[in-house]
């Protein structure tokens, strides 16, 4: 928890990401001076003057009061640095430094898809969620969403109705319970599958929470499945994040006179995101067939890692050259690498992916 140490300072999230970047160990940033703080770490004045203060009685009583907290709300924190931390979320463009959690954390080294939509579900929203759900369940998929009236809820129930495994990732502290009437499903979530959240005990839910939010539901999934949108909506932006992220965007589509619709439909006709009528387009589009066992990764160096993030979707050598800023003979050898260790393939097109 000697990480934990900064948040509760109150340092900012990119310059505890720059930290841990570069410092092997938490003890490594004390040996810096205040110059070197400020020139390569972006400290601020105040920041340092807080750092200084980390040994002294009265922070470690307000270090101590804050787990204490975290023991009564039954709440772990993982980190950037921690080995339960998802890969695939710190290949993201701004990776939460910090995880507050409640429940089964192994669920992260499983397969996942997101599934989204509107908060207002029509009947045929639920049907074409639940259709969806059932599938990914049959093959053993983990389904994750944010915990929000409509599609989110629907799709959580639905997996812990089916027996599966679920994730939900909150836009406000774990403690609270938002929006109020979910309260049985976060309870029924938070026992038999996970509850995520990058916001501190105490955190109240904000309209720049939700987007915010959404890019975890984004990074710790393979592909994204949009259920029911209208025009506008926090599910489209889910959408886009995970086009930036070179996540897969998977549409229902609908009733091209219905409202809820216009969002799914909009993203096939701009050819956003991939048309798909049950599971097994999913399932498909990456070679899952059947239930499958935790998969843990292997080992492997910040290069390994650095690379198997980008193949999130496939790539060829010069995208990944592009991607990675890395040289054509080490991307060569670290592809060899990778694929002896079994964890990507390459497949026609001179392309590479992931083998899971």
């Amino acid at each position: 928890m000697n990480w934990y140490k900064i948040r509760v300072l109150g340092i900012r999230d990119f310059v505890i990401r720059n930290l841990m970047k570069n410092m092997k160990n938490f003890s490594d940033v004390f040996k810096l001076d205040d110059i070197h703080l400020r020139k390569y770490f972006k400290f601020e004045d105040w920041e340092i003057e807080k750092i200084h203060k980390i040994d002294e009685e009265e922070f470690n009583n307000e270090f101590e009061k804050n787990i204490e907290l975290l023991i009564k709300n039954k709440v772990k924190v993982i980190n950037l640095t921690d080995e339960d931390y998802p890969e695939d979320l710190k290949n993201i463009s701004q990776p939460p430094v910090f995880l507050y959690y409640r429940g089964n954390i192994k669920l992260l080294k499983k397969r996942k898809i997101a599934v989204v939509g509107t908060r207002k579900a029509t009947a045929y929203g639920e049907m074409a969620c639940e259709r969806i759900v059932d599938g990914l369940i049959d093959a053993g998929i983990v389904t994750v969403s944010g915990l929000a009236l409509g599609i989110d809820a629907i799709c959580h129930r639905r997996t812990l109705e089916k027996n599966g495994e679920t994730i939900a990732i909150l836009g406000n502290g774990i403690d609270i319970i938002y929006p109020k009437i979910n309260k049985k499903l976060y309870e029924a979530v938070g026992k038999d599958g996970l509850i995520l959240s990058e916001y501190p005990i105490g955190a109240e839910p904000t309209n720049f929470n939700f987007p915010m939010r959404n890019r975890i539901i984004v990074g710790i999934s393979r592909g994204v499945a949009i259920i029911e949108s209208q025009e506008t909506g926090g599910s489209l932006i889910t959408a886009s994040i995970a086009i930036e992220e070179n996540r897969d965007v998977f549409v229902i589509p609908g009733d091209i006179f219905s409202p809820s619709s216009q969002g799914c439909n909009n993203i096939i006709k701009r050819s956003h995101g991939k048309l798909v009528t049950d599971a097994k387009d999913i399932l498909d589009e990456y070679g899952w067939y059947g239930k499958k066992e935790e998969y843990i990764l292997p080992k492997m160096n910040n290069l390994e890692s650095k690379v198997y993030g980008e193949l999130v979707k496939e790539k060829t050598l010069d995208e990944l050259i592009i991607s990675t800023g890395e040289k054509t003979s080490e991307l060569l050898s670290v592809l060899m690498d990778l694929e002896i260790k079994h964890i990507i393939i390459s497949v026609a097109g001179g392309k590479y992916r992931r083998k899971n």
